[in-house]
């Protein structure tokens, strides 16, 4: 059974209940009200003789009394019959057809007018001996017979009016509930609906498919998060196609380089310079250097959900640094850079891991180089700071933008040129965020400082012993 269905078939029970239940009670509230009313209009209709009979004593004009009950049954069908008594005088009015209910009035000529009220279904015969036997002298005496069967088909036409009304509320009170029910199913089961039918989209692999989110509720709750993960498996998964062209562009550029070089040292023309053929072979193990880096990094980025293992030592963060410089020599020589340093105190270790942390440096140096334009400026240094030792790698760049320094820390992020103009900067985009990712891994820091024009400076901070730097 669908959502919607449920949803409807629920409403609709709680709604028939509901309306059952008040139609139910209404209906006994309005017949108590209905009796209550007809007893009230009795009351007045006595209220009315006894006006009529206090003054028919007063005037000892018992025509006057006798002509209003006469008015009073043929306006009032359920008044049957009327008995009226003094000095002994009975004058009756009507005939007992049914059975009576019957009310009393007496009244003295000396005394306040008396109501009581007395039920009794006897007939006219016997409440006129009754009567004649019970009347003090002086009292005037009125007996009223209402008839029971006039009386409950009133009462029951009036409770087939209010039962008609009821049960055309109560219809529409249903019809309202059903519709409202069919709807409010409608607009539940709607939005799951478009959830499924993008799941399904996605699943097909259109990742471009997104929910419509109107309401503030939930279910548009729901559908926020679902488009969150829509766009960020789109993000992910242009991230690895990024990744794997830049990989292939990387990997291809050193390996054709290797293969001319190869090549050239099988030909007949291949240098017998030792000094040319160590160059050359430096230039090939550069190359290969590059493209251990390039897939480290790609390996770094589909592992960064798990925590890295460290191997710290006490290192000495002059030959690391030089280390990492000798592996760039070259390219600085031949992109016209010139690559100085490491400046800083001989023998100042630090507590790091010893790969992870030539990786930070290499891709610093790597990131400094591709950004220096011919005749820059890359610049190494080390010092110590506090409990830990701050090195920086600085060039003499275009420099990074205030709304840049954060964000080139982030996975493929490239900041652009001045004007923002785009650079094509060989590279995959994850130096800086695998480099950061290392260094607070060793409980570090890495920050940039940089003005536009002027270059940039990135500095690391690391630990000198097991301490945060």
């Amino acid at each position: 059974m669908r959502i919607r269905t449920k949803i409807s078939l629920l409403v609709i029970t709680l709604i028939v209940a509901v309306v059952v239940s008040i139609t139910a009670n209404l209906f006994w509230l309005e017949r108590s009200r209905l009796r209550s009313d007809f007893s009230a209009r009795i009351d007045a209709l006595l209220e009315g003789v006894l006006r009529i009979s206090r003054e028919s004593l007063s005037a000892q004009d018992e025509l006057m009394l006798l002509s209003y009950l006469k008015f009073l049954m043929r306006d009032y069908p359920e008044i049957e019959l009327a008995i009226v008594s003094r000095h002994g005088h009975v004058s009756v009015l009507g005939e007992v057809k049914t059975d009576l209910l019957y009310r009393t009035l007496a009244l003295t000529e000396r005394a306040a007018a008396q109501y009581r009220a007395a039920g009794t279904e006897r007939g006219s015969s016997l409440a006129r001996s009754e009567a004649q036997a019970s009347i003090p002298p002086g009292t005037l005496m009125v007996q009223l017979g209402f008839s029971k069967a006039v009386l409950a088909g009133r009462v029951r036409q009036a409770q087939r009016t209010l039962a008609a009304r009821m049960l055309a509320l109560a219809a529409v009170g249903l019809l309202l509930g059903v519709v409202g029910s069919l709807w409010l199913g409608r607009l539940l089961a709607r939005p799951v609906l478009s959830l499924a039918a993008a799941a399904e989209e996605i699943g097909a692999g259109r990742l471009d498919t997104f929910v419509e989110t109107r309401s503030g509720d939930e279910i548009g709750a729901l559908a926020g998060r679902f488009n969150r993960m829509a766009l960020r498996l789109g993000e992910l998964v242009r991230f690895k196609e990024d990744l794997f062209g830049t990989l292939s562009h990387e990997l291809n550029t050193p390996l054709g380089g290797l293969k001319g070089f190869l090549d050239h040292l099988q030909g007949p023309h291949a240098a017998a310079d030792p000094r040319k053929l160590r160059e050359d072979y430096q230039i090939m193990s550069e190359s290969v250097r590059q493209m251990e880096v390039s897939l480290q990094n790609a390996l770094d980025l589909f592992l960064a959900g798990a925590p890295p293992a460290l191997r710290v030592e006490s290192l000495c963060l002059g030959e690391l640094l030089a280390e990492a410089m000798r592996l760039f020599a070259p390219l600085a020589q031949t992109s016209a850079v010139a690559l100085r340093g490491p400046a800083g105190p001989p023998g100042l270790r630090v507590w790091a891991d010893r790969e992870m942390t030539r990786r930070v440096f290499v891709n610093l140096i790597s990131n400094a180089l591709k950004y220096t334009p011919p005749g820059g400026t890359v610049t190494v240094a080390f010092e110590e700071e506090g409990l830990g030792v701050r090195a920086s790698v600085s060039d003499t760049g275009s420099g990074i933008a205030p709304e840049d320094r954060e964000r080139i820390f982030t996975k493929f992020y490239r900041s652009p040129g001045p004007g923002g103009a785009h650079r094509r900067i060989p590279g995959s985009g994850l130096g800086l965020a695998i480099a950061k990712k290392a260094v607070e891994a060793q409980k570090g820091r890495l920050w940039v400082e940089s003005e536009i024009g002027k270059g940039s400076v990135f500095y690391v901070l690391l630990p000198k012993r097991g301490e945060a730097a």
